[in-house]
């Protein structure tokens, strides 16, 4: 496979230098990397092919004022996100698991690999720890909450806030001011600040994850939403797995159908809620007999870090 030109493209007018000579990885990940992507044709499809990346950025970057720490891509069906190596490596010490995953996938998902991303690959056991524990159970409630939010009269609200935004300017303005920027933008749209800061609150707590007039039609058809609850399903039983074998199972063998059959709606709210209660309670039990450490090793990290940083930036490592 090779690098999407959108994406090279785009990378290099938003950041002013090449993605490729500095890009560890670029990996499919999502529902390509679970086995549960549902093909466009499908009249409950809602997934996005979703790629991350991590990559060194030039050596500006580290030794001037200026930092560089992540990317984002949404056009058409992709959907893309890049990670200084930095940022990615404190994510996988906090076991993240959209970012662990990467490092467990099939050979056939990564599109790109520099030859020190084997070097990395090679070293993930640091990363894992029982802090998955946590780190995974917190995501997945993050998806039950989501799955339980759908209100038809707070959607109404929040569409039509939505819309008065976008009739002034770009809507991630709005969601990614600080409090001083806020007001200014109220003040300059002619919005009041109750609507701008209301647009955020329902944002951020019920519709950050949704996608779309097709996704909203699904949650509205099944009164909560199916996708988040696929999820949350999925995130505890992968949780649960690397708890107790120290293995991360990205590729769903056993479960795909299933997975998928919730997010075709195939399951009541009822079902998954009582999927989740059970597995929540399973996941603290592998935490009680995991062989993995209580804690990642972070002091292997940083010198992998350093290494890889010092191999694509042509330095010399510190002895």
């Amino acid at each position: 496979m090779s690098i999407d030109p959108r994406i090279s493209r785009a990378f290099d007018a938003d950041n002013g230098f090449p993605l490729e000579p500095h890009l560890i990885v670029l990996a499919l990940m999502g529902s390509h990397s679970h086995g549960t992507y549902l093909p466009p044709e499908e009249p409950d499809a809602v997934d996005d092919v979703d790629l991350m990346g991590f990559l060194v950025p030039p050596l500006p970057f580290h030794i001037g004022l200026p930092r560089w720490e992540h990317w984002r891509l949404q056009a058409d069906e992709l959907d893309v996100v890049i990670y200084s190596l930095d940022k990615a490596i404190r994510l996988l010490l906090k076991s993240n698991p959209n970012i662990v995953g990467l490092l467990w996938l099939r050979e056939n998902e990564y599109i790109h690999t520099h030859e020190t991303f084997e070097l990395l690959r090679s070293r993930r056991e640091i990363f894992s720890s029982q802090a998955a524990a946590d780190a995974f159970a917190g995501y997945a409630y993050d998806q039950l909450k989501r799955t339980e939010a759908f209100d038809l009269e707070r959607m109404a609200e929040y569409e039509a806030l939505t819309k008065a935004i976008r009739a002034r300017g770009p809507v991630a303005e709005v969601l990614e001011a600080d409090k001083a920027k806020l007001e200014h933008i109220a003040r300059n749209w002619s919005l009041p600040r109750e609507t701008v800061s209301r647009f955020r609150k329902l944002h951020h707590e019920h519709f950050s994850g949704y996608m779309g007039e097709k996704r909203k039609a699904m949650v509205r058809r099944y009164q909560y939403d199916v996708k988040n609850a696929a999820h949350l399903i999925r995130l505890l039983r992968m949780g649960i797995e690397f708890l107790e074998t120290g293995q991360l199972r990205v590729f769903r063998t056993s479960d795909a159908d299933e997975l998928m059959r919730i997010k075709r709606g195939g399951w009541t709210l009822d079902q998954v809620k009582e999927q989740a209660e059970r597995l929540f309670g399973r996941i603290e039990e592998a935490r009680a007999r995991s062989p993995l450490p209580p804690r990642p090793d972070e002091r292997a990290a940083n010198a992998l870090l350093m290494d890889i940083h010092a191999r694509v930036l042509a330095l010399s490592p510190e002895p």
